[in-house]
């Protein structure tokens, strides 16, 4: 548990500039119910208290205007401010006090000094003031707090000034927004499993898969499946050897299962899930990449590197490499998926949206039941004698055709490729 008795609590100071007592407006103790909506446009002006503000900001209401100076600067003036975004302890009593919230749903990463980023359940926190919590209670300094999360989704950041709670840095989103685009999502998810589910039980091969799926696409809007995706190709010849030692190994052991292996040239590790119609959804796509690719430097760290130390299976039918732990790209993943929901397109989540992997071999589940010899099970893969699969740096991303269309080179068709430096 982290010591609640910490001295480098930050504390927020109110100053006066003004050279006269500025006024007093009259205020009630009713909490203001749009800065509760994220939407209050009078800010610290406002005769209702804002739960989370200090003291002296709720009494003290100035009357006066800003420096003359300031007049005129317009948001693309270099020297205009960034706009002031909500602090860690408004989103606490936001998520405390708003009924609209679940609790349960929220969680925080902040900084531990020994151990770095941590992350925990909203509810494990003891928010009560540090001076009189117990020794035995999770309680920290609001500035070391990093992120607020709901659920899988980054919806306050410090670092890279992400505010989606209540849209102070001007994202247009607040957390009433994000909360009904990832009901949205996981809506569509679970009606287009449950479609498959009814039509093709077992998995199919890729052109009666998409015969189908468009049947069930015209049948219903919200039963969807990925038509693009965000992708890092493997090309490192070094990884790209070691799984075709693996592949060798598994033809010796089963010739039955070549047919099954990922080519060479198709081997990639999926970032993000996209289901596409229009071609103004392609070029919003685009778009974003592109405004992303200005925030890079500042989001990643100066090389990300996959490294691929061992084989793992999904119930015995698909045969991946899953790279060791890389700093940053969870957040990069995560704000990539933000950006497209806030202009509109829709995200679909894999169905291991916490584990990112290549795949080595995969075979048709109603394959598996007929030749259970075509399962990967741990005793045949793990005794191929490999101790390192190799590594590869992270210095592009490519914006993939999920169709069965490949180019020249054996890749997916590729609409983007994206250099990250």
């Amino acid at each position: 548990m982290e010591n609640t008795n910490d001295t480098g609590l930050e504390k927020e100071v109110t100053s006066q500039n003004e050279t006269e007592e500025p006024e007093k407006e009259p205020f009630d103790n009713t909490i203001c119910q749009f800065f509760l909506a994220g939407s209050c446009r009078f800010g610290d002006r406002c005769r209702n208290p804002h739960i989370g503000t200090s003291d002296d900001t709720i009494n003290t209401q100035s009357t006066s205007k800003k420096d003359n100076s300031s007049k005129g600067k317009r948001p693309s003036d270099p020297k205009a401010k960034m706009p002031p975004m909500k602090t860690a302890s408004d989103v606490i009593s936001r998520i405390q006090w708003d009924p609209n919230l679940p609790i349960d749903h929220f969680s925080v990463g902040y900084l531990d000094r020994f151990l770095g980023v941590i992350e925990k359940p909203f509810s494990a926190f003891c928010w009560e003031d540090l001076a009189s919590a117990g020794i035995d209670v999770l309680a920290i300094p609001k500035h070391r707090i990093q992120f607020f999360k709901f659920k899988e989704l980054v919806v306050w950041d410090k670092t890279i000034r992400t505010d989606d709670v209540f849209g102070s840095t001007g994202s247009g989103l607040t957390i009433l927004d994000v909360i009904e685009q990832h009901k949205l999502c996981v809506q569509t998810e679970e009606n287009y499993e449950e479609a498959m589910n009814q039509v093709a039980p077992d998995l199919l091969d890729e052109e009666e898969y998409e015969n189908r799926s468009n049947h069930l696409q015209k049948e219903s809007t919200k039963k969807l499946r990925p038509t693009h995706f965000i992708a890092v190709r493997i090309s490192s010849e070094e990884v790209r050897s070691s799984v075709q030692e693996v592949q060798h190994a598994l033809i010796k052991h089963n010739t039955d299962i070549a047919e099954y292996l990922t080519p060479l040239p198709e081997l990639h590790l999926t970032l993000c899930l996209l289901h596409m119609v229009t071609s103004d959804d392609i070029e919003i796509a685009h778009t974003v990449l592109h405004e992303m690719k200005t925030e890079i430097q500042r989001i990643l760290p100066p090389s990300l590197i996959l490294s691929f130390d061992g084989l793992k299976d999904f119930h015995s039918r698909v045969l991946y490499m899953a790279p060791m732990f890389v700093p940053g790209l969870t957040s990069f993943v995560d704000l990539l998926n933000q950006r497209f929901l806030r202009r509109g397109l829709i995200v679909i989540n894999p169905p291991t949206s916490n584990s990112f992997h290549v795949t080595i071999a995969k075979v048709p589940r109603n394959m598996a039941s007929k030749n259970p010899r075509l399962l990967f099970l741990p005793e045949v893969y793990k005794s191929i004698q490999i101790t390192h699969f190799g590594a590869q740096q992270i210095d592009s991303i490519s914006f993939c055709h999920a169709k069965s269309s490949r180019r020249t080179d054996g890749f997916f068709t590729t609409l983007l490729e994206l250099p990250l430096y």
